[in-house]
């Protein structure tokens, strides 16, 4: 009962169903069945006589069969139902049985319309006022059978205008507080952003700092070292670049949780334009990178350049860490709507207990970055030597 009530009321008559419902039929139905009782009652207990019989039927029939589609044309079904209760009248025929339909047209008038519902409701109750003191069975219009179904019409059509009304206010409010409600989660996040920004600052910059700081003085130290802990110098070489690098890339990720888009110190957030600063930094470990970049590459949205320079960082960094490599090639293209991003290197694929292709964090770093934006990724060996990884990424222009 409670579906059928809420179908009932119903704010928006263009997204009912086209094709009557069980719960139509099931509203209309029992007031047909009792319009009918009304057409055998008035014809067998009146004195006067009457047109042909089954026609009182046929037009209750005719009255009640456009209301099933009341909920999305209210107006027009009112209006034929109407004019077959008027042509009941009109035929000659005693009483006006069907008129008890105008019951759910005034009903459907008030809760369905969109503009002037009310008004057209009351419409259809001084018509069905009007009628009976119209020949040929004229009855004067204060008479109690003829004024309080009318009233009672007229009612019906206020009641489900206020139905209507206390609806759409109901659906305002709910409206208002999800909004509200969006609002208060939004700075919720807003807090949590900055919260966890203070502590990664708090814990890692300060880490990062003494890091490069302990890095510079150990280096200091080796500069008078024999030449025998040149391997310790380069390790510590690259400990000092990592740090170095680290610091503004944490300051940029310490700004993106806190809503800014550039970084505290003015530098931008990393993209395919530091991708020789990147190369350089390898090349200082003892990768030689060579980039190419396709030249429509630079139009593309600061969310996929972001995504590329961390594919390709990581994608490096594995190379430096696993492949034994001395050359890397970094290229960046265009090939249909998609950005295919390829790093290749000379190495021989990782070493005993390195990751494998499938399950190591770097790579699954990769996919999860590239699947984010609807990309892919594929990781393995060369057919040659060496090793690939292949990201395929959305073209989005800026």
């Amino acid at each position: 009962m409670a579906h059928a009530w809420n179908r009932l009321l119903q704010a928006d008559p263009s997204s009912a169903p086209e094709v009557p419902s069980a719960v139509d039929w099931a509203v209309v139905a029992p007031i047909t069945l009792f319009a009918c009782f009304g057409v055998w009652a008035e014809q067998h207990y009146t004195l006067h006589p009457h047109p042909w019989g089954p026609g009182g039927y046929l037009l209750v029939v005719a009255a009640a069969a456009p209301l099933l589609w009341r909920r999305r044309w209210p107006v027009p079904t009112a209006a034929l139902c109407l004019a077959a209760v008027a042509g009941y009248h009109v035929a000659g025929y005693p009483g006006l049985a069907p008129a008890v339909l105008v019951f759910l047209a005034c009903a459907s008038l008030g809760l369905h319309c969109e503009r002037h519902g009310l008004v057209y409701g009351l419409l259809a109750a001084g018509l069905v006022w009007l009628l009976p003191t119209l020949p040929p069975n004229a009855l004067p219009w204060y008479a109690l059978d003829v004024s309080m179904p009318a009233l009672a019409y007229g009612a019906t059509a206020v009641v489900a205008h206020s139905a209507r009304r206390r609806r759409i206010e109901h659906d305002a409010r709910l409206r208002e507080e999800s909004a509200a409600a969006e609002e208060r989660l939004g700075r919720r996040l807003v807090e949590e952003r900055l919260r966890i920004a203070r502590e990664l600052h708090d814990v890692l910059a300060h880490t990062i700092s003494v890091v490069a700081v302990q890095s510079s003085v150990a280096l200091e130290a080796l500069d008078a070292a024999p030449p025998e802990t040149e391997e310790a110098r380069d390790a510590m070489l690259l400990v000092r670049g990592a740090a170095r690098q680290a610091m503004p890339e944490l300051r940029a990720a310490l700004d993106l949780l806190r809503g800014r888009a550039p970084a505290a110190d003015g530098r931008p957030q990393p993209g395919l334009g530091q991708l020789d600063e990147l190369a350089e930094g390898f090349r200082e470990s003892g990768l030689h990178v060579e980039v190419r970049l396709a030249p429509e590459v630079w139009s593309l949205t600061p969310l996929v350049q972001w995504t590329a320079y961390r594919i390709a960082q990581e994608a490096l960094t594995n190379t430096l860490r696993h492949a034994r490599a001395g050359h890397a090639h970094l290229s960046l293209a265009r090939e249909g709507d998609v950005l295919v991003l390829r790093v290749t290197d000379n190495g021989c694929g990782p070493g005993p207990g390195s990751p494998p292709s499938t399950g190591g964090l770097g790579l699954v770093g990769i996919r999860e970055r590239a699947e984010a934006l609807g990309g892919r990724v594929q990781a393995g060996p060369r057919p040659n030597s060496g090793w690939l990884v292949l990201a395929e990424l959305p073209w989005e222009s800026s």
